[in-house]
């Protein structure tokens, strides 16, 4: 009886000491470096991004970020034709498409480290960065008449408000044409948010991050035709990001 209590201690006492190390596990490695890619959802659309971090100590690090995302204007409407059943879709008074393109640079913290590998380190981001607002024009297909014979047919151009009824539109053009005739518009980026990573494995990054992010520019940006368009953008956001850790 006395060696099977002993036997039971010492199994007890051995588990003990490899619950402390899974535990500390993640405490013992140093990485340097980390990089992960993300699915970006946000209030007016989506994107991608990527972000580089390089540790300063064990729970901080410097994060250099780049997101590609698309903007859409809260009063946007799909619209269809009534005369062709099989027309697209369109924004009925939408002018441009807007794109943006973030470079920012920032500070990622961990307040609450992950204490086990089925634990969540949680931590706040804080960036601050440009952001490049690039207005697509849209393109639609209408109503022709041919000023030779009469005829009606149809013809891709540019929306135009003052030229262009709902009854004259039939529906949108590809979403390439006209790509390369848009404007840029030039601004800044604030982004803060809570990141939630709980990989299972300690030098890879499974994460979910929310937040908000602003964008600011010296004018207001025309996505619609009407005078509701803005130079601050405000938006929240959640992004599913996968990545690694690098100890060298």
């Amino acid at each position: 009886m006395k060696k099977i209590l002993f036997i039971f201690a010492l199994l007890t006492f051995a588990s003990t000491i490899v619950a402390q190390e899974t535990v500390f596990e993640e405490a013992r490695t140093i990485y340097k470096r980390e990089s992960s890619y993300g699915l970006t959802i946000h209030t007016r659309g989506w994107g991608i991004n990527y972000r580089y971090g390089q540790y300063t100590s064990g729970f901080t690090r410097r994060i250099y970020e780049g997101e590609i995302v698309g903007m859409k204007h809260p009063k946007e409407i799909n619209s269809f034709s009534s005369i062709f059943d099989n027309s697209n879709g369109y924004k009925y008074g939408k002018l441009n498409s807007l794109i943006l393109f973030r470079a920012s640079v920032g500070m990622q913290n961990t307040f609450i480290s992950k204490q086990s590998v089925k634990g969540i380190a949680i931590s706040y981001v804080l960036n601050i960065g440009l952001s490049l607002g690039y207005a697509k024009p849209v393109y639609l297909e209408v109503v022709h008449e041919d000023e030779v014979t009469g005829i009606l047919g149809s013809a891709i151009e540019r929306y135009d408000p003052n030229k262009h009824q709902q009854s004259d539109i039939i529906g949108k053009a590809s979403i390439f044409r006209g790509f390369f005739n848009g404007k840029i518009h030039p601004g800044l980026l604030i982004k803060a948010g809570l990141n939630f990573e709980s990989a299972k494995q300690a030098n890879k990054i499974n994460a979910i991050e929310v937040g908000g992010t602003l964008d600011t520019y010296l004018q207001k940006i025309p996505i619609m035709a009407n005078d509701l368009n803005s130079q601050f953008l405000y938006n929240l956001y959640v992004t599913i990001s996968f990545g690694s850790k690098k100890t060298q």
